[in-house]
């Protein structure tokens, strides 16, 4: 009786346990695309770099995803990013004028384009808490380019 009452308590203490269940991916999670317009393009070239941060980490340092886009001869810019996952996140984006695929500065001062969500004049470099929005739908949203 005593070893039947410990095999009931462990594997009753096996499926309570948080290793009991191999973890799984859902592959049906919702995921959900940010269209970001680009209104005000003033310089016909070059591309328009857009990363999408979903954290002060990533707004600081890598994007969680990125995309390029080439500039049209007219019209606004648009750029699609697909598969994101419910959540908070802010879109910085720079014109790459010249193909170096970074920004470039004069000084401590940006010599191309840039723009981020949410941010239509700067006081300093903005965070990500002032860029963010909740995405929950698919969503469109407008970024202008400003330059120094």
């Amino acid at each position: 009786m005593k070893t039947l009452a410990t095999l009931f308590f462990l594997m009753l203490s096996m499926l309570t346990s948080p290793f009991a269940f191999a973890q799984t991916t859902d592959s049906t999670a919702r995921t959900y695309t940010v269209t970001v317009v680009v209104p005000n393009v003033t310089h016909r070239s070059g591309t328009i770099r857009v990363g999408v941060a979903n954290s002060e980490a990533t707004f600081n340092g890598e994007s969680f995803k990125t995309s390029v886009v080439n500039v049209p001869a007219s019209g606004e810019v648009q750029v699609t990013l697909t598969g994101l996952p419910a959540g908070r996140y802010a879109v910085r984006l720079m014109q790459d004028l010249n193909g170096n695929e970074k920004m470039d500065y004069n000084g401590q001062m940006p010599a191309e384009p840039f723009g981020f969500s949410n941010v239509t004049m700067l006081m300093g470099p903005p965070s990500f808490g002032q860029c963010a929005f909740d995405l929950n739908e698919n969503k469109q949203i407008r970024v202008g380019l400003m330059e120094m």
